[in-house]
């Protein structure tokens, strides 16, 4: 055959696949734009699932002497994460919108009154109440109207105020699977020498001064079985790769001999089960520092609080560090180096609305997309998995060994044990809130 006539078949036969794609041009569109309008259809859902949740701030008022250690908090927890929700079909994840629900778990210091809250859909008001009773039988819980309602939603409200803010998250320094040091690692069979995790916070938070606010956040949502099991997963590769094996030539045959772990070693595995027998909560911790500016010092949070995490650091497990990109500075230094400022603005007012909101960082790059600020891309938040026994450690009512006396506001009278009662399910409202003065506006002080 003539090396011509060659070359026409070849062309022919890239031709003809070649036709067959434009022809079909819509197909290929298809299959592109379909994720997209998966993504962007499961997110309107989702926002939809959202609005429709109703919220409800419970605050702890604390008795005079709190004889409890964290295993109660511990067990509170345990409580809550069996009411674990998610999408169990198709239906509920595409049409209902459905997701994992959530609660807060927040710390506050106005001027130094301190105050502790727990945010939790009305849903599971009466639920997680009975649940705090059932633990804490001195303690009572009232129904507050939500501080940060008393703040404006938008950053340059608070300027005009005369007020600075500063916030940041924190972020495991390992894997998830790694736990931090735990409350256990506090306590000792002489009460003399046991301590209280929670006193260097509380010692932080009394330091506040008349005019200043700051805010701690837990938010937390319970995590299913595949992180369980991707965890295990990889315990088992840990476990591979601390394990020695040398094969020696005895004669005519092959040996193996097995070279047991460190006791460090071990320890780490043990510690690392341990964390995967409890229940566990996907957590974002976040805080914010409000001040005037006459007033503003952002070293009491920014070194204060982080130096109060540190405590629970394990170097050989894990430890806290600074989500950098979380935080409301931003410098020249940072990529990409340009509009330094509305940067900073952006990153200002995403983090002061996820707070608001007690937001978890979106499951999809496109709702990412969607919450992001024109300078921020909403992508940087690290939601950590602690689980019941890390979180009480965090987070529990000081105990005796604390001195909160000045602090905390606290329950007069001994309480005999929980209302008698008590519902479960309702929506009884109460509009009680801890006193602090917002400032005025300088609209407002001008007229």
């Amino acid at each position: 055959m003539p090396e011509a006539d060659i070359g026409t078949i070849l062309i022919y036969a890239l031709l003809a696949p070649l036709r067959w794609l434009l022809a079909l041009w819509w197909l290929w569109v298809f299959l592109l734009l379909l994720p997209i309008a998966k993504g962007l259809w499961r997110e309107y859902r989702v926002m939809r699932y959202k609005r429709r949740i109703s919220w409800a701030t419970l605050e702890i008022l604390m008795p005079r002497e709190v004889r409890k250690s964290p295993k109660a908090m511990e067990q509170m927890l345990a409580q809550i994460y069996s009411l674990r929700n998610a999408p169990s079909d198709m239906l509920e994840r595409y049409w209902d919108g459905e997701v994992t629900l959530w609660f807060s778990l927040e710390i506050t210091s106005f001027g130094g009154d301190i105050h502790f809250f727990i945010r939790t859909p009305v849903q599971y008001r009466r639920v997680v109440e009975s649940y705090i009773y059932a633990n804490y039988i001195d303690v009572e819980v009232v129904e507050s109207a939500d501080y940060v309602e008393r703040m404006p939603e938008e950053v340059p409200s608070l300027y005009r105020m005369g007020l600075e803010i500063f916030g940041m998250e924190l972020k495991f320094g390992r894997g998830d699977m790694y736990p931090i040091r735990t409350y256990p690692a506090f306590e000792s069979v002489e009460e003399e020498k046991s301590l209280d995790p929670f006193s260097a916070i509380i010692e932080v938070l009394s330091k506040v001064k008349k005019g200043e606010q700051v805010w701690l956040q837990l938010v937390i949502s319970a995590v299913g079985g595949e992180w369980y099991a991707a965890q295990r997963k990889m315990v088992e590769e840990l476990k591979l790769k601390t394990t020695q094996i040398i094969r020696l030539k005895k004669g005519d045959r092959m040996e193996e001999t097995i070279i047991p772990r460190s006791p460090g070693q071990s320890e780490i595995l043990e510690s690392i089960e341990r964390k995967l027998t409890k229940g566990a909560f996907s957590t974002i911790v976040r805080f914010f520092y409000v001040a005037p500016r006459t007033k503003f010092d952002r070293q009491l949070v920014y070194r204060g609080l982080r130096a109060a995490f540190a405590q629970y650091s394990a170097q050989d497990l894990n430890f806290f560090i600074a989500n950098n990109k979380t935080r409301t500075t931003v410098r020249w230094i940072n990529f990409p180096h340009f509009f330094i400022k509305k940067r900073a603005e952006g990153r200002k007012q995403r983090l002061w609305q996820n707070y608001r909101l007690r937001d978890m960082p979106k499951e999809s790059r496109i709702a990412k997309v969607l919450n992001s600020h024109p300078f921020y891309f909403d992508n940087k938040s690290v939601a950590m998995v602690l689980n019941t026994e890390e979180l009480a450690t965090l987070f529990h009512p000081p105990s005796y060994l604390v001195l909160t006396a000045p602090f905390l506001k606290r329950v007069e009278a001994r309480r005999l044990g929980p209302p008698a009662g008590l519902e479960i399910f309702g929506d009884k409202e109460s509009d009680g809130l801890p006193a602090f003065t917002v400032p005025e506006s300088e609209e407002e002080r001008a007229s």
